[in-house]
C-alpha cells in the first residue's frame, strides 16, 4: 500500500483508538469469502445478453485493514476515491485474531481464525498491495513454510 493510503488509514482511525494503542500493520483486502459460482453465472448471463460484445465482472470492493497492539479494524474505502474513510466496518479484539493460513499466488490470501470459530475471515490482497499481506503475518508472528 502506497505510503499515503498508510498515512490516511492512521490518521482516519487514530479517533477510535484507545490510550496506548499503536498501529503495527496496515492493508488493502478484499474481505469475506468468494462466491465464484455468482460471478461466472453473472459473467455468463451479461454475455448472452449483450451477444457477447461486452461481459460484467462483478468484484467485491477493497477495505483498509488496521491491525492495533489491542484490535484489528476493517475501515470502509470512500466510495468514490476508494480512500480510506474514519467508517469502522468491524473491530475484533486482537487477542481473537490468529493466522489460520497464509497462501501466496496471483493474490496474497491470509486466513484469520477470529474466536476459535469454525468460519474464518479471509482476506485476499491484490498482487500491488502483497506488503499489507507481509506486514499483518509478520506483526502476528506468523511464521510461513
Amino acid at each position: 500500500m502506497r505510503q499515503k493510503l498508510h498515512d490516511m488509514a492512521v490518521t482516519n482511525s487514530a479517533p477510535v483508538m484507545g490510550p496506548g494503542e499503536a498501529v503495527q500493520a496496515t492493508g488493502r483486502a478484499r474481505v469475506g469469502k468468494a462466491n465464484i459460482a455468482r460471478n461466472v453465472a453473472v459473467m455468463a448471463a451479461s454475455a448472452i445478453l449483450s451477444g457477447g460484445a461486452g461481459m460484467m465482472y462483478t468484484q467485491k470492493k477493497a477495505f483498509y485493514i488496521v491491525l492495533t497492539n489491542q484490535r484489528l479494524l476493517i475501515t470502509e474505502p470512500h466510495w468514490l476515491t476508494g480512500r480510506p474513510t474514519a467508517k469502522i466496518v468491524a473491530e475484533v479484539p486482537r487477542e481473537a485474531v490468529a493466522v489460520a493460513e497464509a497462501k501466496r499466488g496471483v493474490m496474497a490470501t491470509v486466513t484469520l481464525a477470529i474466536g476459535g470459530e469454525a468460519q474464518g475471515l479471509r482476506l485476499s490482497y491484490a498482487a500491488l498491495d502483497k506488503e499489507g499481506a507481509d506486514n499483518l503475518l509478520r506483526a502476528l508472528q506468523y511464521q510461513t513454510a
